[in-house]
């Protein structure tokens, strides 16, 4: 029989029980940690029809993008040879556009996948550099670092869990090649850093993969827990929870002699369809090991990245992506496509929501990597789908999205959604399913996969509602706060609301040196913003903005764009009528040339100079002598294409810079 000859499994009906009341209500509307997110695609291939997407999810409320950071992509040429140059332009056009980036530290192979349209294997140095190791006892060998199946193959698409210890250093190193890059330019543009944990980016063995035959939707997949270091890990686990061998034989009803005689399930087909996966003592405490061993892996990752991130980009949460494995719920061999995937226990009771249908141990990693000092997100797909609870995919996936959620707000951890599939949120259908979870469940914020599905027709008009109804436009805040050492860090410099901007005039700051403040939202400091600079996109938890001594600002804030501005009272002079005015342009896509198109005082359309890469943005100038009191401006490029926003030059000072679709015109280089 399956494991150890172990005897006949009870094969009682197993029913998935009725979705319960939720554990946590719904907390997306008007919560001021809601974001709503798009994905980029895997590789950009056309820059242009990227640069419009960006400006079209921009305008009706998005926040941030993700992005793959590919470690083949970045480490390919040789160990600790980095090339960002990819990233570095990517980076740029999502900012230019008022965009925050989700990098994702990608230690996972492109290609293979669904919805994979690139190959990018992982770096091929990889496998030999530690082929002679040894580790735990064992000689890795050329495959060492990889899952083997219960197929006896192999899959090279990420570093298996048992392996981690082995090659953290190269985890640890490309974060601070990343951080050595990025910290500063985009220190306060990260709005969280997504850690790639399995395939796919996902805290997942590779059960449903493309090296075994037979393992895809909506089969059971294939269990991932043969290759030595595996064998060798249970066998360590068996003798450590029952202390002799012959405690594991009592407990599991066997005969072994020998350490070495303790082994995964020899028939995992008949594992599974005997039942003994979640009826025998062995099959429960195989599949304890097999999540226990998963989770451990994500921690020590977890931990390796936060370790390197250390205290750059202040503002990033840390995040992590479970998949929605929502087939062979309830038939034939209930949860086993869940338990392949190594996502839940089986020695619990996987009807009961106190222990979150068998997630609790995945669900909880959040809270054992939370004290670094940064938010930690958990990520769940599947949110678009319906349940299809019949042959051949018994899917309960609309079911499991609540299981999750639930289970995240039991524990109090920060949960958001994706879709699954690319064109499942093009659909009205799809977009039901995602509202119904978020008017039920505790998800608090949206990443849609991918930026082209929700750039034009039912997908963006439907993500537009979306954001318009968690997050309505003038309504989510009812206060905030200048605190700084303007007032000893008080409460005595209350902002004042219009629409969405909040706004403090003749904030004065003393003559002591390193003048500073924040904006506080609910005057406890639980929901505080810093930044960089004197404008530009404000950091939850964000660092004190400076400003200069002996002087006053009016400083304003956006709460649904996280835009700022702290502007000296008085200390900038307008030009005089008939002067030099110098408009200085963020580009939004990669183009040969940039014009400044005027009216109403200014006719006509003036070429533009090339500034440079300025604060993570390539920046063009113009001066315009003779300038009018005022005029209307705005931008056209050599792809002819228009920037959207239409601004108003009315002196505001002799420089004056533009950010690509806003029509704000900033007096200091935001």
């Amino acid at each position: 029989m399956g494991g150890l000859l172990l005897g006949l499994a009870l094969l009682g009906g197993f029913i998935v029980g009725p979705q319960p009341a939720p554990a946590s209500a719904a907390v997306a509307t008007n919560n001021p940690n809601f974001s709503a997110n798009v994905m980029a695609p895997l590789v950009v291939s056309d820059w242009g029809q990227f640069g419009s997407q960006l400006n079209t999810v921009k305008s009706y409320g998005v926040d941030a993008v993700t992005v793959d950071v590919w470690w083949g992509t970045v480490e390919g040429a040789g160990d600790n040879q980095f090339n960002w140059s990819y990233y570095d332009r990517i980076f740029s056009e999502i900012t230019s556009r008022g965009l925050d980036i989700v990098p994702i530290f990608s230690f996972h192979q492109c290609g293979g996948n669904v919805g994979d349209t690139c190959n990018i294997p992982l770096p091929s140095w990889l496998w030999g550099k530690y082929a002679s190791t040894s580790y735990n006892g064992i000689v890795l060998g050329t495959n060492g670092l990889k899952h083997r199946s219960e197929q006896g193959n192999v899959s090279n698409e990420t570093v298996q869990g048992w392996a981690t210890p082995v090659v953290a250093n190269e985890y640890r190193d490309f974060t601070q090649a990343f951080v050595a890059r990025y910290g500063t330019t985009y220190a306060n543009r990260m709005q969280e850093i997504n850690v790639s944990l399995g395939p796919a980016g996902e805290l997942r063995y590779p059960s449903y993969n493309g090296h075994d035959s037979g393992t895809g939707y909506p089969t059971r997949g294939a269990l991932q827990a043969y290759s030595p270091l595996a064998v060798k890990s249970f066998q360590q686990f068996a003798i450590a929870k029952y202390g002799t061998l012959a405690g594991v034989n009592a407990a599991w009803g066997t005969q072994v002699t020998a350490q070495s005689q303790i082994q995964p399930p020899n028939n995992a087909d008949f594992f599974f369809s005997s039942g003994d996966y979640r009826n025998t003592q062995y099959g429960k405490d195989f599949i304890d090991w097999y999540n226990g061993s998963l989770v451990d892996h994500g921690e020590r990752m977890l931990d390796t990245v936060l370790a390197a991130l250390g205290t750059s980009f202040p503002g990033a949460e840390i995040g992590y992506k479970i998949p929605g494995v929502h087939w062979s719920m309830t038939g034939p061999t209930p949860r086993a496509a869940e338990v392949a995937a190594g996502l839940v226990q089986t020695s619990v009771d996987m009807n009961a929501a106190s222990t979150g249908r068998g997630y609790a141990n995945i669900v909880g990693l959040a809270n054992r990597v939370a004290d670094s000092g940064r938010g930690v997100i958990l990520h769940f797909t599947c949110l678009e789908f319906n349940d299809e609870n019949f042959a051949p995919q018994y899917s309960q996936a609309k079911t499991l999205v609540g299981w999750v959620g639930a289970e995240a707000g039991r524990q109090n951890v920060a949960i958001k959604g994706e879709n699954a599939l690319a064109g499942g949120i093009t659909s009205n259908n799809g977009w039901d399913n995602v509202n119904q979870a978020f008017d039920t469940f505790p998800y608090i914020g949206m990443t849609v996969l991918r930026v082209g599905e929700v750039a034009s027709g039912t997908g963006a008009s439907r993500y537009a509602q979306f954001i318009q109804k968690y997050r309505p436009a003038g309504s989510a805040w009812n206060s905030l706060y200048v605190r700084g050492t303007n007032n000893n860090w008080s409460l005595s410099t209350p902002m004042t609301k219009s629409g969405d901007v909040w706004t403090a005039t003749n904030v004065s700051f003393g003559s002591a040196a390193s003048q500073r403040f924040k904006f506080d939202v609910r005057g406890d400091w639980s929901l505080n913003y810093g930044g960089s600079g004197l404008s530009g996109t404000a950091v939850q938890s964000g660092g004190d903005i400076a400003v200069q001594s002996n002087t006053s600002y009016t400083i304003t804030f956006n709460e649904r764009t996280k835009q700022y501005a702290a502007t000296p009272s008085g200390t900038t002079q307008p030009p005089p009528t008939g002067g030099a005015v110098t408009i200085k342009f963020a580009e939004w896509q990669s183009a040969t040339s940039y014009s400044l198109h005027t009216w109403n005082g200014l006719s006509g359309t003036f070429p533009m100079q090339y500034e440079g890469f300025i604060n993570g943005r390539h920046w063009w100038t113009i001066t315009v002598q003779n300038a009018p009191n005022s005029f209307g401006f705005t931008f056209t490029n050599s792809n002819g294409n228009w920037d959207t926003a239409d601004r108003s030059y009315t002196r505001q000072a002799s420089t004056v810079y533009v950010l690509p679709g806003n029509a704000t015109v900033f007096t200091t280089r935001p």
